[in-house]
């Protein structure tokens, strides 16, 4: 808690020449941690032990101090996989706003199918108590979130509270770098369309013809002087 950076470096040292059979002690010294400082830095050295650190998130996630947790999602955050996924994952319903919101940063952060999936889950279970990190993940204007909005948006047409939500992306894609998936995704929306939901439909589409003109690339550009010339009446 009060030596010097330099110190701790030296300290970390030593407990590397010690070996991995310090990680559990040293799990357990950072489960009961209170200061942020120490805990910040018994993660640091958590990590340099690579797997076998990888190993103390299970007993660190269920601490009750929520900074410990935190520090458990930043070792998931660098072991990455399906296994660190399924851990951050469970990590999505923590009563700690702060460990929801860096839990979907790290699951952005891996930016596998499967991690998307996971996320698209948290959408489709949005009346659970999760909406503050519902709110985080529609405000996210991140790069790495695109391709998580154009997973989204290609799944599937919205109902109920997914629709204002799948309205949020389409308009944040729109603000965002222009990509491949995020275009086609857009195209997506522009597309489809159910008769039976004349209002719905419109509103997507109009959002999705909006955030493809303001992303002004060749691409994008060209969805929409497709759609006006061989779109549906209702798309042109």
């Amino acid at each position: 808690r009060t030596i010097s950076d330099a110190e701790v470096d030296e300290f970390n040292h030593l407990c590397q020449l010690v070996g991995p059979n310090l990680v559990r002690p040293l799990a357990d010294a950072l489960a009961r941690e209170e200061s942020g400082i120490s805990i910040r830095r018994l993660g640091v050295l958590l990590l340099s032990y690579g797997a076998a650190g990888r190993r103390s998130v299970e007993q660190l996630k269920n601490s009750p101090n929520p900074a410990v947790r935190r520090t458990a999602i930043t070792l998931l955050r660098r072991a990455g996989g399906q296994e660190a996924l399924l851990e951050l994952a469970s990590m999505l319903g923590d009563t700690d706003t702060e460990v929801q919101r860096e839990s979907i940063h790290a699951i952005v952060e891996i930016g596998t199918a499967n991690a998307f999936s996971v996320l698209h889950r948290l959408l489709l279970d949005a009346d659970t108590p999760r909406e503050t990190a519902l709110r985080e993940l529609l405000t996210m204007r991140d790069e790495k979130a695109v391709p998580l909005f154009s997973y989204v948006l290609s799944r599937a047409e919205p109902r109920g509270k997914l629709v204002a939500i799948h309205l949020s992306m389409i308009e944040a894609l729109g603000t965002m770098k222009p990509r491949s998936d995020s275009i086609r995704a857009l195209q997506q929306v522009l597309l489809r369309g159910k008769w039976w939901a004349p209002f719905r439909t419109t509103a997507q589409r109009q959002a999705a013809a909006a955030s493809l003109r303001r992303l002004g690339t060749p691409e994008a550009l060209a969805v929409l002087e497709a759609a006006v010339t061989s779109g549906g009446r209702a798309v042109r």
